[in-house]
């Protein structure tokens, strides 16, 4: 019988296509070394990337960390800060809007939108075609491809209690033993505006979810059936 690191890791290898010679594949929590060893991971990851500038930073963007590579047709706009403690992995044709604020390790992959003033740290956007609509931040987090994140959505990443986060599907848990640790977010995942994912949130891969609500645990067709439920209770027509 599956024990609970089976049941919370066999979630987590269903979130992501990414083909195993990826070498951003090394940077996905397949398994308990990988979740725990996140951070070192990204922080090597970023240091052996081979230097480009292929894209356009705006002569008005405040860069004050390393841009490491930036695919062709990339752009950083007017505006848009990086952070001292910034090195950026930007992927070809994708854009950092104006107000945006990238800290610490961020890796985008191509074709994908961070927008305005949203605040992305210690992140990978496996793109393509992934979007941060606006005033959206997303910490510690991985997010797969063709993903929309409407704007004000926040991926707390740190408990209150400041204790370690953990992963749940069900009865089954898993400590992360990490006190910092956002969302998990499958491939093709739309978040409506305003809405919270709590430290370790799970979304498996596919999920239209309505806005205005608060993630915990892991969201899967079930937990989405019943959060649509609720949002036409509150907000259908009377």
């Amino acid at each position: 019988m599956p024990n609970d690191s089976d049941i919370v890791f066999d979630v987590l290898r269903s979130l992501w296509d990414l083909a195993p010679q990826d070498p951003r594949h090394r940077l996905l929590p397949l398994d308990r070394a990988s979740l725990e060893e996140f951070l070192p991971r990204l922080r090597e990851f970023v240091a052996a990337a081979p230097f480009q500038m292929k894209g356009t930073v705006d002569s008005a963007a405040l860069v004050r960390g390393k841009i490491v590579s930036m695919g062709e047709g990339s752009v950083i706009e007017a505006g848009a800060v990086i952070d001292h403690s910034c090195r950026l992995i930007l992927g070809a044709r994708s854009v950092v809007r104006a107000g945006a604020v990238l800290r610490h390790e961020v890796v985008v992959g191509a074709d994908c939108l961070i927008g305005a003033h949203c605040e992305v740290v210690r992140s990978v956007i496996l793109g393509p075609h992934s979007y941060l609509g606006h005033f959206v931040y997303m910490g510690d987090s991985i997010g797969g491809r063709d993903i929309i994140v409407a704007g004000n959505v926040m991926m707390a990443n740190t408990l209150v209690e400041k204790g370690r986060v953990g992963l749940r599907y069900r009865a089954a848990r898993v400590n992360s033993n990490r006190t910092n640790l956002g969302a998990l977010i499958g491939d093709g995942v739309h978040f409506g505006a305003s809405s919270t994912l709590s430290p370790g949130c799970i979304v498996l891969p596919g999920l239209a979810l309505p806005p205005h609500v608060a993630l915990y645990g892991t969201i899967d067709s079930a937990r989405r059936r019943a959060l649509m439920k609720e949002f036409a209770r509150a907000w259908g027509d009377k």
